[in-house]
């Protein structure tokens, strides 16, 4: 899902071309039912704004099988990712970019030239964005790595960067973290 504000004018802001999909490699999972795929998949807007045109996409990539997502990294870089316009990519990429960026998929976008907006900015800080606790009550943060990604691609240079719900105070006053990721931000001027 992409949301986009709607209170700029069209001179500031405006949006076209909105795709989805599922990706072709997927995991599929043997049960006592039968054969069940797990599909993951990618969204896409391009958008114009003040002038500069670009193209966002979100998705979220295959967490437990490392070739499959390989797969899919490459299905975005050769499916909407392939655009002559500057390329967003915002993701929970399930690809380990710290401490140690060794999962093919990570390092397959990053030797196609795409940028890492957290290297950018901070690459002397770990940046970890997943995961606590299935039921987001551990007292104490267990984020361990770095998968949740903005990466770019063509004229755009990240500013500023932060992490969402990564810090203690962000808690519940229940307690609870607000999610088992850390959310990812980043400021990005386009050149």
């Amino acid at each position: 899902m992409v949301l986009v504000r709607s209170d700029l004018p069209p001179s500031i802001l405006q949006w076209s071309n909105p795709q989805s999909a599922y990706f072709t490699n997927i995991v599929y999972l043997n049960s006592p039912i039968g054969v069940i795929p797990i599909t993951r998949s990618w969204v896409s807007i391009d958008v114009q704004f003040k002038q500069n045109a670009f193209r966002l996409i979100g998705s979220h990539l295959e967490s437990g099988d490392a070739t499959i997502r390989d797969l899919q990294g490459g299905e975005l870089r050769t499916g909407p990712a392939n655009t002559p316009q500057p390329v967003i990519i915002a993701m929970d990429s399930n690809a380990q970019a710290a401490p140690m960026p060794q999962d093919p998929a990570y390092l397959h976008f990053i030797t196609a030239g795409y940028s890492d907006a957290w290297l950018e900015i901070l690459p002397d800080t770990a940046g970890f964005t997943c995961c606590q606790a299935e039921l987001d009550n551990n007292p104490v943060s267990q984020l361990y790595q770095r998968i949740d990604l903005i990466l770019t691609l063509g004229n755009i240079e990240a500013k500023t960067i932060a992490l969402y719900g990564a810090d203690p105070s962000d808690r519940t006053i229940d307690g609870l973290w607000p999610s088992d990721h850390a959310g990812v931000a980043a400021w990005l001027k386009l050149q």
